[in-house]
């Protein structure tokens, strides 16, 4: 992007930065996973704010997403990454196969010596050489909401023009057309915004202007495989987790 040295500004990308409430500055509304922040020397822009979330019931993750976007005025989209496990772990009954495992094998096996050899079977359940399924299927939705001309967000669950959602696993995905369509817009609307930044805060030339114009965001800013792929692994360790709690409880050791 051509950003000029003299215009004293910076494009981060933030992990795990706190948000203050505008109004309010000893009120924190939350720390978002990622958010895309313009800098400037007089003041910071919010461009984007993306939540990955795991464990929070969706209702608790949208009542924070909708106190971010009433009360920040910058961003121009919100991403939510939502991982669900398709059924509640349980820990394994005391069965005969249980048992005899339990008693043949006291030394605790390392991840790589208790995962099945296929590391994400096809079904996408967690099970391993222990006779037992240690996490069900992961399913992972993307919602994308996009900020609508008159400045407010609308987070109705239908797809429309300002909002789309995806299924990534399981297998087929659905809706990943619109889904890329709406961050390419979005990615459009931030690239409007840091032009509208730059005009009313940086001294400019019709020259600079006319580059950041002809400038062009990437199309393609997320690699939805490598994202499930990092989910799936992240899953097994976990599984594995499950498993050693259960070992160490049934007489087992390290």
């Amino acid at each position: 992007m051509p950003i000029k040295e003299e215009w004293d500004l910076i494009l981060p990308l933030l992990g795990s930065n706190t948000i203050k409430d505008p109004n309010d500055t000893q009120k924190i509304l939350g720390v978002p996973d990622s958010m895309l922040e313009l800098q400037g020397s007089n003041r910071d822009v919010i461009l984007w704010l993306m939540e990955v979330t795991v464990s929070q019931r969706f209702g608790d993750i949208m009542r924070k997403i909708k106190e971010y976007m009433e009360k920040c005025e910058g961003p121009v989209m919100m991403i939510v990454i939502i991982i669900r496990e398709a059924r509640a772990y349980s820990s394994p009954e005391v069965t005969l196969s249980m048992g005899i495992w339990a008693k043949t094998h006291k030394t605790l096996l390392n991840l790589e010596e208790w995962q099945h050899d296929d590391n994400w079977p096809v079904d996408g359940l967690v099970q391993s050489v222990v006779p037992h399924r240690w996490m069900d299927r992961l399913d992972i939705t993307v919602k994308v909401w996009l900020r609508h001309p008159d400045g407010h967000f609308s987070f109705d669950d239908a797809n429309n023009l300002y909002g789309r959602s995806a299924q990534l696993t399981p297998e087929p995905r659905t809706g990943m057309a619109g889904l890329e369509a709406i961050l390419k817009r979005g990615m459009v609307a931030i690239h409007d915004s840091i032009i509208d930044f730059v005009e009313k805060e940086c001294k400019h030339s019709q020259e600079d202007l006319r580059a950041l114009h002809e400038w062009m965001p990437p199309t393609r800013i997320f690699n939805w495989d490598e994202i499930v792929d990092r989910v799936h692994k992240a899953s097994l360790r976990d599984a594995h987790k499950h498993y050693k709690v259960w070992h160490t409880a049934n007489g087992g050791h390290r």
